[in-house]
């Protein structure tokens, strides 16, 4: 585990190269270490919107954005809702370093979804379900 001021500096260093810039963000966090990267990734130093970006680079939805950017990623850990659809939720979270779209009905988890495809994937089973 990285000392807590170690990850402060790194991420203060890295979001000062990015310039508020999700896609900059994402190129210096590919570059670095999986343990040190994992940990900024569920971090208070990000916020959850640009650990949404880094995993499935592209924009989310402006009610998921908006959810995911007042949200910070240590929030990721237990899981941030970004969208309610009918009777479900889908509800982010990273779990081991990777993305995670679980979809619930508000108390149960129904069904989950991993990678870089988890978000589309969810919002599709939900829409056929």
């Amino acid at each position: 585990m990285t000392d807590y001021i170690e990850l402060a500096e790194l991420a203060d260093e890295i979001l000062t190269i990015s310039d508020d810039d999700v896609t900059k963000l994402a190129s210096v966090l590919d570059e670095l270490a999986g343990n040190v990267k994992n940990e900024l990734l569920v971090s208070d130093f990000l916020n959850a919107y640009q650990v949404f970006w880094y995993f499935f680079r592209y924009e989310p939805e402006i009610l998921a954005a908006e959810r995911l950017m007042l949200s910070s990623a240590s929030s990721l850990l237990p899981g941030v809702l970004i969208e309610e659809r009918d009777v479900y939720e889908i509800v982010f979270r990273v779990a081991n370093g990777r993305p995670e779209m679980l979809v619930t009905d508000g108390e149960e988890i129904l069904k989950v979804f991993y990678g870089t495809n988890a978000y589309r994937e969810a919002a599709d089973w939900v829409d056929t379900t």
